[in-house]
């Protein structure tokens, strides 16, 4: 059985949990205190670390927010055949408000934007003012984040032609820092108003950001929100800018070294796990769930729950490599289809990778008739011709295409399809059924919540 975080710990930043997974530290491992005050730099610091240490817990990147927006759109795409019912609830779209894995994600995020309210709170004893911007900027980063990733699962999907008047999830800035700070009366924020926050916090990280290269971390995820949005100039935009003047590059000879290689030139944002510190090898973890074959002496490796679905293996042209080299035939727990990308419990976590940006940029530019950067033909051949594939001329369902085999099982489906008002088997994409509840627990704590229909 998974053990869940206690919000109430976890706003008051006691971050070593008892569990019967292996919670991920970002090194050096940290604990801080719940009574601590945050006198000095380094105090603050080390209160930074904190909050990516949330981000790279299985509750959050280290395996449900990547995890759970594919296992939730798995119709023709991913088979779920695990024993946790959390999951099965989530693939069938069947899901209970008590749901754990729904309540871990929306407790551990929003302990996370509170770890960055703390932080942002105590800026005032940080004296250098190129390390307060830093830090400063690493703060609103991990807020604007994890609110983007809050309201695409708890809330209907943003509308280009709408309002975006439906109830969204609470936007929080201000830090408990103790009982006496906790505010039960906080209603959920409209659908328009967390991704204005969410664009205003990004915008700030990126300014403050600036000297560092964390600048394109904070650039990625709001190129990321403004094609959810679809105000594909501003995506354009800042992929162009990021393909064009940060570090990060392709990797032209390895499809898997974003997922093995540690700091590759692909991972603009990425968890590195280690045998140490990672999301989890047994009840957590990506490669749990989707890893099947045996390791050197004859163990099974990954509980193999997750399954590529044959439908989506087949819909790969002939000899695409994406196929070929990303996806293998199981031999551990199960047999069947199985995604390369998630294959070793210590292997890297790339969040955000540049080939997403030349994929923003290619569908941008064609949306728009432009060819900012370069041509969309230009950016998807680039891809293809990686993938051991010859020159398409585009078209819009080329590139969406291109995007889903490139993209595929890193936590892109259920949110791709929901901008772009794809159904998902038989719901539409704006079916309530696709939509989170707000956990029980947090309903029954906070009388100024609204449920979501359905629940």
């Amino acid at each position: 059985m998974k053990n869940y975080k206690n919000i109430l710990a976890a706003f008051l930043l006691v971050l070593s949990v008892s569990s019967c997974k292996k919670q991920l530290e970002i090194d050096p491992k940290q604990n801080i205190d719940a009574n601590a005050a945050l006198n000095t730099t380094a105090d603050v610091q080390n209160a930074l670390i904190g909050a990516y240490t949330f981000l790279a817990t299985g509750d959050l990147y280290g395996t449900n927010l990547v995890f759970i927006p594919d296992i939730y759109a798995s119709d023709d795409y991913l088979n779920w055949r695990g024993s946790f019912s959390t999951y099965r609830n989530i693939s069938s779209k069947a899901i209970i408000s008590n749901n754990a894995d729904v309540t871990r994600t929306w407790i551990t995020a929003y302990s996370a934007i509170n770890t960055a309210n703390i932080v942002l709170s105590a800026l005032n004893v940080v004296s250098d003012a190129d390390t307060k911007n830093v830090i400063e900027g690493k703060a609103l980063f991990i807020r604007g984040i994890m609110h983007f990733e809050l309201v695409r699962l708890y809330a209907l999907p943003y509308d280009a032609a709408g309002a975006n008047t439906n109830l969204g999830v609470p936007i929080i800035t201000k830090a408990v820092k103790g009982i006496g700070d906790v505010n039960n009366t906080v209603a959920r924020n409209t659908v328009a108003e967390v991704y204005t926050a969410v664009e205003n916090d990004l915008k700030s990280a990126i300014t403050k950001l600036a000297s560092v290269n964390d600048q394109y971390a904070a650039k990625a995820f709001l190129a990321r929100v403004y094609l959810q949005e679809g105000k594909y100039s501003l995506a354009r935009d800042m992929a162009n800018d990021i393909i064009t003047n940060s570090p990060y590059q392709l990797i032209t000879n390895s499809l898997e070294a974003p997922f093995r290689t540690k700091k590759s030139s692909e991972g603009i944002f990425e968890i590195a796990q280690n045998e140490q510190s990672n999301a989890g090898t047994s009840n957590d973890g990506l490669a749990t769930f989707y890893a099947s074959y045996q390791n050197d002496t004859g163990g099974d490796v990954g509980r193999a729950d997750a399954l590529v679905n044959p439908t989506f293996y087949n819909s790969f042209e002939a000899g695409d490599k994406r196929q070929t080299e990303m996806i293998y035939n199981g031999t551990g727990a199960r047999t069947g289809l199985f995604t390369k990308k998630w294959y070793s419990f210590y292997d890297n976590i790339p969040v955000c990778r540049i080939t997403e940006q030349y994929l923003i940029r290619a569908e941008c530019n064609f949306r728009l008739s432009t060819a900012i950067g370069a041509t969309p033909a230009s950016d998807i051949n680039t891809l293809r011709t990686r993938a051991g594939l010859g020159n398409v001329v585009p078209t819009l369902a080329i590139i969406l295409n291109e995007r889903e085999k490139e993209l595929d099982y890193e936590g892109f489906r259920l949110h791709d399809y929901k901008r772009t008002k794809r159904s998902i088997g038989a719901f539409a994409y704006n079916d309530p059924k696709l939509v989170f509840p707000i956990p029980d627990r947090e309903m029954t704590a906070n009388k100024a919540l609204v449920q979501n229909p359905g629940y």
